[in-house]
């Protein structure tokens, strides 16, 4: 049987990335199910999560203030919020990209920056063509699931975000880290595989390292395999 994976998206638009998550769901031999109602009563049975990129998580939900006017989607926070009481409780693999990583790590007890250094950001594009082509290097650090899946050292990944970890949720640490010394990536110890990358590798099927990457977090949440990642 193929290990269902659950995974949540942008409610509204962004139907590329969702298409594109579903089919590398596929291609790594799950069967991919995309979530847009909380668990309840009838729920639906998945042995693995994915939470998308997105807007904003609110502030409130790391107990903190708004610093920064942004967009903020309260329905969704309450949606990955609720799927993710299920993994923890069940010990179900999760794998969080982008906004699915901040959320990840607030569920976790970690927090988050909701400005970055402006020196940082000031030559990232803004527009789809430089969305699309950007690229930046990021280190993986030795001895983390994602060294294991790209080898640890410098990768060039399509990174770009305007919030990221502040502090690192208690049981997890970081895998790769950025410019300045940013997380980059974050993962929890023990033995069932919870991670979150702050790129986009559903974006870049075409590579190899990251089609490895879905497809290790595929066969993760196999039962059989919930504790050998």
């Amino acid at each position: 049987m193929k290990p269902v994976i659950g995974y949540i998206g942008a409610p509204d638009g962004d139907r590329l990335v969702g298409a594109l998550t579903s089919l590398v769901i596929r291609f790594s031999g799950g069967k991919p199910v995309r979530l847009r109602k909380p668990p309840g009563t009838r729920e639906r049975h998945i042995d693995g999560l994915i939470l998308l990129g997105g807007l904003d998580i609110h502030p409130s939900r790391y107990n903190a203030e708004i610093e920064v006017e942004s967009q903020f989607d309260l329905q969704r926070d309450e949606l990955e919020l609720a799927w993710l009481d299920v993994a923890f409780e069940r010990s179900i693999p999760v794998m969080g990209i982008c906004r699915g990583l901040q959320m990840l790590n607030v569920k976790a007890g970690g927090d988050l920056h909701q400005r970055l250094d402006p020196e940082v950001t000031k030559n990232w594009p803004s527009g789809p063509v430089g969305y699309a082509l950007f690229r930046k290097p990021v280190e993986v650090l030795p001895e983390t699931f994602l060294a294991r899946v790209f080898g640890p050292g410098s990768l060039r990944v399509n990174s770009l975000h305007r919030r990221a970890v502040r502090n690192v949720a208690p049981g997890f640490r970081a895998a790769a880290c950025g410019e300045g010394g940013g997380v980059q990536a974050i993962e929890a110890h023990g033995d069932v595989l919870r991670f979150g990358v702050q790129f986009h590798p559903e974006l870049l099927p075409h590579r190899k390292d990251m089609r490895r990457l879905f497809r290790r977090f595929v066969d993760a949440c196999r039962p059989s395999n919930q504790t050998d990642n």
